[in-house]
């Protein structure tokens, strides 16, 4: 199964979730396993959710459960999966494996938090929990995190080296070793004794011998950055760890017709096509996130397939109307390289499933989260993103155009490949062009155009955990404490909601930026937690659950409370992702995340929780928990 591609895994799991009989059957382990080898461990996780929760999971599923936990930061569910695990009395490998993966969930949370006890704790366990491995396995995988550890704690730099040494000497004969970690143990010892030059040998035998396994690389990956906490790492080291690039893109369309004098004329396309593929192999793209607007995203999708690269894509809004806003009007055969490319990416998604309704905020809405998926990608495998860009910078910057989305991306620090249009159209041998004000052709069989049109805002849903189990008597200590607790906390926001409504315990607020969103629900989330609720004639176990999610919505004066509201299926869906939080927890949607890291907003973390079915039969969807980026959770 460790050989099935990313295709083959996701056929075979939607294909089992429409088909109750074959989901019974499915192997799961397997797939779980050949997911996480691919560095899916957002799959992994789901394939393995629903048996894990109905308690039906084995413990080999429950440890490969924790361990693609481990991977995408979700720290405590890992933490009390592994811990399970090893309460189970397990022995042999598997209790090898369970106590190295305790010592990584540790080591993580020493890596997220800030210098001081806690952390100090954390990385005690870590070197403890490694340690118990290596000692009654003599297996290199822990001995050399025990090693590393040691380094990264302070002061045990002798010990760190001992241990390396020790390690070294059995990883250079031990053949039941997968080639690649081998190579990666051997790598990371000659790291620790001050060997650089032996190192980059050993990882770049690591890294051939382990592809297409991009997660065990990225493994790999991490432990050389915290080691670049505490050490130099040589150049050549970095250089042979080196993985594909995760990519966004940005480009405009071909012209419109009629356009003059031309931007992006048809004629291009070999041209632009040929560039794209130079730009694409110099940077050394494997994975992609963009749109597929006839022009530059088709292209940049067909030679990144061409190469086996894996595309994920974004439409802003629902398929037929984006074909007739943005590939159509270039002809029939665009239409069907459109049809052949997205039967062929490893997703499709969407800003919004509904339709067009002539909201040009969808487009600069889906650039947000192709940029921010990108940007999540690639710190799921320790790189960083490379936005690859097609644009006349001479145009006119829009709101989700490309000029802007490029100015954003620069504006975040981030690298850009950058392939100027004017610079193409002179090779071409085209007039250069002026800005002429166009927008999208408009989809042929539109809906009734509303007078209202769509504002991207962020929603936050809150109540109140035991509300509907107060006395009457409680109630005067509810409105006075627990609400007026809340209402300080706007007071005193400097960037509160722009809108609150209550009704009973349920809170919805509104707020223009997302940052500012996030920064309300983490202080909202902490300002409960530290209550001494007994003294205000409150339960103590009176908590607060909060969803999240970010969205096109309408906005309207509502007559029956006198004032703006907010109205659509992306505030239903805010509504719905509250009730499954757990109290104490702020869960947030996919979107909300994505469009937070194309803010490149640091302050947060948000970890990925699993597809979760929504309250009230609304669906499943992909749902982050939102912290501050130094909680350990």
């Amino acid at each position: 199964m460790t050989s099935a591609s990313l295709h083959e895994i996701l056929d075979s799991w939607q294909a089992a979730e429409a088909d109750p009989a074959r989901r019974a059957r499915l192997d799961r382990l397997g797939f779980a396993r050949a997911a996480l080898s691919l560095g899916h461990a957002t799959l992994a996780s789901e394939i393995l959710r629903e048996p894990v929760a109905l308690g039906a999971a084995n413990v080999e599923m429950r440890y490969v459960a924790a361990l693609a936990a481990a991977r995408i930061g979700a720290l405590r569910q890992a933490q009390a999966l592994v811990e399970g695990v090893l309460h189970d009395g397990v022995d042999g490998d598997l209790r090898i494996d369970a106590l190295s993966l305790a010592g990584r969930i540790a080591k993580d949370r020493w890596a997220r938090l800030r210098d001081g006890p806690p952390r100090d704790e954390a990385g005690r366990e870590a070197v403890a929990r490694y340690r118990e491995a290596w000692s009654v396995s003599r297996n290199p995988f822990p001995g050399i995190n025990a090693a590393t550890m040691l380094r990264l704690v302070g002061g045990a730099d002798e010990a760190s080296r001992a241990v390396a040494q020790d390690v070294r000497a059995v990883a250079r004969v031990d053949a039941t070793i997968p080639l690649h970690w081998r190579e990666a143990t051997l790598g990371e010892a000659a790291l620790l004794l001050g060997d650089g030059e032996a190192a980059a040998v050993h990882y770049a035998a690591a890294v051939a011998a382990a592809r297409p396994r991009i997660g065990d690389i990225a493994s790999m990956r991490r432990q050389l950055r915290l080691l670049g906490l505490r050490m130099a790492i040589p150049a050549a080291v970095r250089e042979a760890l080196a993985i594909p690039r995760v990519a966004a893109f940005t480009g405009h369309m071909f012209d419109a017709p009629g356009r003059t004098p031309p931007r992006f004329p048809l004629s291009l396309e070999e041209v632009v096509a040929g560039e794209l593929v130079a730009r694409i192999e110099a940077a050394n793209i494997g994975f992609a996130h963009c749109s597929a607007a006839c022009g530059g995203d088709l292209l940049f999708i067909e030679a990144l397939l061409a190469r086996g690269a894996e595309v994920h894509v974004v439409l802003p809004f629902e398929r037929d109307d984006f074909v007739a806003t943005s590939v159509a009007f270039a002809g029939e055969r665009w239409t069907a390289r459109f049809d052949r490319a997205l039967a062929r990416v490893a997703s499709v998604g969407y800003g919004v499933r509904e339709h067009y309704l002539g909201d040009d905020s969808l487009f600069a809405y889906a650039g947000a989260l192709v940029h921010g998926a990108a940007v999540l990608h690639a710190r799921e495998l320790e790189s960083e993103p490379v936005l690859v860009a097609l644009v006349d910078e001479a145009s006119e910057r829009r709101s989700g155009g490309s000029v802007d989305l490029l100015s954003e991306w620069r504006a975040r620090g981030r690298e850009v490949e950058c392939i100027d249009l004017s610079v193409l159209r002179g090779r071409g041998g085209v007039a250069a062009a002026a800005e002429v004000a166009t927008s999208p052709p408009a989809p042929a069989s539109t809906p009734n155009e509303p007078k209202l049109q769509r504002e991207v805002r962020t929603m936050l849903f809150a109540d109140m955990v035991g509300y509907s189990r107060l006395a009457e008597q409680d109630t005067p200590a509810f409105m006075t404490h627990f609400l007026g607790t809340i209402a300080g906390i706007i007071e005193h926001s400097a960037s509160p909601p722009g809108f609150v409504n209550t009704w009973g315990d349920g809170l919805f607020m509104e707020f223009d930026d997302v940052a500012a969103g996030a920064r309300f629900a983490l202080l909202l989330r902490d300002a409960v937690a530290r209550s001494d609720w007994t003294a205000r004639g409150l339960p103590q176990a009176t908590a607060i659950r909060i969803g999240m999610h970010t969205g096109p919505v309408f906005r309207a004066f509502d007559p029956l409370i006198g004032r703006e509201n907010y109205f659509g299926s992306h505030v239903i869906r805010a509504a719905r992702i509250e009730p499954v939080a757990p109290p104490g927890s702020i869960y947030v949607s996919a979107e909300l995340a994505s469009v937070l890291a194309a803010h490149g907003v640091d302050e947060f973390a948000a970890d990925f929780l699993g597809t979760l079915p929504l309250a009230k039969s609304y669906g499943s969807e992909r749902l982050y928990r939102l912290r501050n980026a130094h909680e350990a959770e």
